[in-house]
């Protein structure tokens, strides 16, 4: 009896995150990856473009309704509005082929794709992915779970019947490989590749701007579930204990979800700021917008009793902001997005053949065993464990056997957040922690290089030092005052 065959879509497309109306790096707004019931926001490895990582399906629809659950929440997440036009970063629109375990000529597979609608894929490039070396006829990558393809770009998911049309006929022509058949031959493909043509011009018609409206339309309301505002102080930052406190009051005020602060040096002065209507306006950083980065000085971070005569202040600036922000639809990308529901609308051969298509392309359902054997390989190691025994990292990665999970991750002991142990920290009780928790709690005496409790630690010009070393002779050099950092 061979292996149950379970074809699945997964897709992880890249968007530029547009703030104020201009591209901005998405590793500079998103710190961890936000994980939502429909799958997760991220960041790609570049750093640049926002990834979008859904939770897959079993057919074309379920895929695309993960994919606007995602896209709906940017906003909310993150202050900003994701774009499909490609002008600034080289992103794509990758679509996963999950194989299961069946036993695939994978280069086969991905030249039977390209052959039947990589031509129409490839035409819809822009300039800069192009350029950049992207987006090629037959680009994929083999995964643990199947094959990536990733030649479609960014702008298949600048609709979502765009998408759908997209990914169905993707795994229209992996269901037909994969029984056997030749989708080159069949009588189904001019149906598709006049449907995947008609998708390609709609999209290019419109500049491959994000519509904006036919995504709402298909997410409905989303909720993004949030325990509390999150607050991102740049690491290594000084404040006081009650900074973090302070600002979370504020943001619910507001009713912003989100802010990111970078520490201004003491230099600068007490009234200088990047926020237009606070204090003076900081030199060589962005001004402040809405889903931007605020800069705040030394004494706000680290004066309690100055902050809270400042915050009312503060927190009128930060009012008129988004006021502003309403008033000029700074929200609309900078006319990168159609936020009307615009329908797509077939042309041509394909004119009234979406259903009929649709129903062709996600024909393909193999018929279940009995009873499938349910095993999955360690990614590491190579050896087979059960799909229910394997471990996955919350980024995705894996599967992997219990062994090798835990000689390659851990948890930090302060915020229970995984991390790989090449990038963590050791206490010297031997406990795991991440890099920001450590620095956090711990400092190093810059005379004997001892291990020390940062609210016990002794500062002097940015150095820290332990008791012993900054008692006696050098408590004259080193000074008496103590900085707590919470």
């Amino acid at each position: 009896m061979g292996k149950t065959v379970t074809l699945t879509l997964g897709a992880d497309p890249e968007f530029e995150l547009i703030i104020a109306g201009r591209a901005e790096s998405a590793a500079s707004i998103l710190g961890d990856a936000i994980h939502l019931p429909w799958g997760s926001i991220g960041v790609d490895g570049a750093g640049w473009p926002l990834e979008l990582r859904p939770e897959p399906s079993i057919n074309a629809r379920g895929l695309v309704r993960n994919v606007a659950r995602l896209l709906v929440a940017v906003p909310k997440a993150l202050g900003g509005i994701p774009s499909t036009v490609g002008e600034a970063y080289a992103i794509g629109g990758h679509i996963h082929v999950g194989l299961g375990n069946a036993p695939v000529d994978e280069r086969a597979l991905v030249r039977t794709l390209d052959e039947a609608i990589g031509d129409i894929l490839y035409d819809l490039n822009p300039a800069t992915r192009i350029g950049a070396g992207y987006g090629r006829r037959k680009d994929w990558r083999i995964q643990p779970w199947g094959i990536e393809y990733r030649t479609p770009p960014a702008a298949i998911w600048s609709h979502p019947q765009v998408a759908t049309i997209f990914v169905g006929a993707i795994k229209w022509a992996a269901g037909e490989f994969l029984r056997g058949q030749d989708p080159l031959r069949s009588p189904a493909l001019p149906k598709i590749r006049g449907a995947a043509k008609s998708a390609a011009a709609f999209a290019r018609r419109y500049g491959s701007r994000l519509h904006w409206g036919a995504w709402e339309a298909l997410a409905g309301d989303v909720e993004i579930p949030q325990e509390g505002p999150v607050i991102v102080i740049d690491h290594g930052a000084d404040r006081d204990h009650l900074l973090v406190g302070d600002l979370k009051g504020l943001l619910l005020r507001l009713g912003l979800r989100w802010l990111r602060i970078t520490s201004l040096r003491r230099s600068r002065g007490d009234y200088v700021s990047n926020l237009p209507g606070y204090g003076e306006l900081v030199e060589g950083f962005p001004v402040f917008a809405p889903g931007g980065t605020l800069c705040l000085s030394w004494r706000f971070r680290n004066d309690a009793e100055f902050r809270r005569a400042e915050m009312p202040k503060l927190e009128a600036a930060l009012a008129a902001a988004l006021r502003a922000q309403a008033a000029a639809e700074v929200d609309d990308g900078g006319g990168r997005i159609i936020k009307e529901a615009v329908p797509l609308k077939l042309s041509g051969a394909a004119e009234g053949e979406v259903e009929a298509f649709e129903s062709e392309a996600e024909a393909f359902q193999p018929e279940p065993e009995a009873e499938p054997e349910e095993i999955d390989y360690c990614e590491r190691c190579g050896e087979a464990v059960a799909i229910e025994d394997a471990f996955v990292t919350d980024g995705g990665e894996g599967p992997y056997c219990e062994d090798c999970y835990y000689e390659l991750y851990g948890r930090c002991a302060n915020c229970d957040r995984e991390v790989f142990l090449d990038d963590a920290c050791q206490d010297s009780n031997g406990e795991v922690y991440c890099e920001y928790c450590y620095y956090r709690l711990y400092a190093i005496c810059a005379r004997c290089a001892a291990e020390i409790w940062r609210e016990d630690a002794i500062f002097q010009d940015g150095e820290a030092y332990c008791e012993d070393c900054a008692a006696g002779e050098n408590r004259q050099q080193i000074g008496e005052d103590r900085i707590v950092e919470a």
